[in-house]
């Protein structure tokens, strides 16, 4: 029963994590609960940068409720100065009786030192229990974390035949109204967008969130263009109030019109590579130094099969819809020389399904 006790509170605190979903990146999504004689005596969750952690909001609304009461925590509270003081020291300030802590934080500057810094004052420390939610929650974080580059979601919208496109490149739409209006939803929870030249080129999208339940969030837009080949008149230049423009491009590219769309505004990074095309792991490290701590990527083809092909994404979604398209030249969106053998093809884990409309979508990690 006691264990069951502490699972209920974490799931709470949990569902109070959740709603920092798309907000607190760089950070980790945390929640937090106090209980004191099974009374909730104070909740929070960290909401953006530079905002209170999850822990010191729940103390402070716990006030005087705070000694003595159980403090339930998804993840390992901080111990180092950043934005904001360590969590640490509002715990140890509170003297509670007990923290109960989902999981350990993988930052280096924190993993284990939070929770030895609690039991060195005399505190018991409770860990592990739902740690795999933290796992899914903060998959993102974790891997910022501890690889300095962003989590790379890939989002492809095919027919049943495996095609994006006809023969004739065109595209839209494949799938339907509501299930693009979910994409507007689930980009939402993440720092940026990537597409190639070519996805510009073909369709001047203006890649922002245009769902409600997002407010005035800002996305950073990637643009991959080798040869700067970026109109100066696209209609992602008239967005540029909902979120930053980066514009990756090999050394040789003219430098007049990388000052031309400066002028406009955008961020042009200039990446040396040995090859013909751009380096996608510089490209990822480099955002990973922006605090761009997840990417959805959106196409075209060629940008989608070099990453599947050099092992960059780590999560999929392909939305098929009930369409047979055909013909020999109509595009699919996995593309490349293709491997010889089914036993080295890419496969898709941890499977998940549903479906919006007639839609099928297919979730999974590599």
């Amino acid at each position: 029963m006691k264990n069951l006790k502490d699972i209920f509170y974490l799931e709470m605190a949990y569902a109070l994590a959740e709603k920092a979903k798309g907000w607190a990146s760089p950070n980790p999504y945390v929640g937090a609960v106090v209980v004191k004689k099974d009374v909730i005596a104070g909740y929070g969750y960290h909401e953006r940068p530079g905002k209170p952690h999850a822990e010191v909001l729940a103390f402070q609304r716990a006030g005087s409720l705070s000694q003595n009461s159980t403090a339930y925590i998804t993840l390992e509270p901080c111990v180092h100065w950043g934005r904001t003081p360590p969590c640490v020291d509002t715990i140890l300030q509170a003297k509670p009786k007990k923290v109960v802590i989902s999981a350990l934080d993988p930052n280096p500057l924190v993993y284990k030192k939070g929770i030895k810094k609690i039991r060195e004052a005399g505190i018991e420390v409770s860990l592990g229990f739902l740690e795999e939610k933290n796992k899914h929650l903060n998959e993102t974080y974790i891997k910022y974390i501890t690889k300095k580059i962003p989590y790379i979601v890939a989002k492809v919208a095919v027919s049943l035949d495996g095609k994006i496109a006809t023969k004739k490149f065109s595209s839209q739409w494949i799938s339907s109204s509501k299930t693009r209006e979910y994409i507007h939803l689930l980009r939402g929870e993440f720092d940026a967008v990537m597409i190639g030249i070519n996805t510009l080129l073909k369709d001047d999208p203006h890649l922002t969130v245009r769902h409600p339940n997002w407010g005035q969030k800002r996305l950073a837009r990637i643009i991959l263009d080798s040869h700067l080949r970026f109109p100066l008149r696209a209609n992602i230049l008239n967005t540029l109030s909902q979120g930053k423009i980066f514009v990756f491009t090999l050394p040789q590219s003219s430098q007049k019109k990388a000052e031309a769309l400066r002028k406009k505004g955008i961020e042009v990074v200039f990446l040396p590579s040995s090859a013909s095309k751009i380096d996608l792991e510089k490209v990822l490290f480099w955002l990973g130094k922006q605090q761009i701590s997840s990417v959805l990527v959106e196409g075209g083809a060629l940008l989608l099969t070099s990453l599947l092909e050099e092992k960059l994404v780590d999560k999929i979604f392909i939305t098929i819809s009930p369409r047979l398209i055909g013909g020999k030249n109509a595009p699919s969106f996995l593309q490349g020389k293709g491997v010889n053998l089914i036993k080295d093809s890419l496969r898709l884990k941890k499977i998940s399904t549903f479906q919006i409309d007639e839609d099928i979508f297919v979730k999974g990690y590599f």
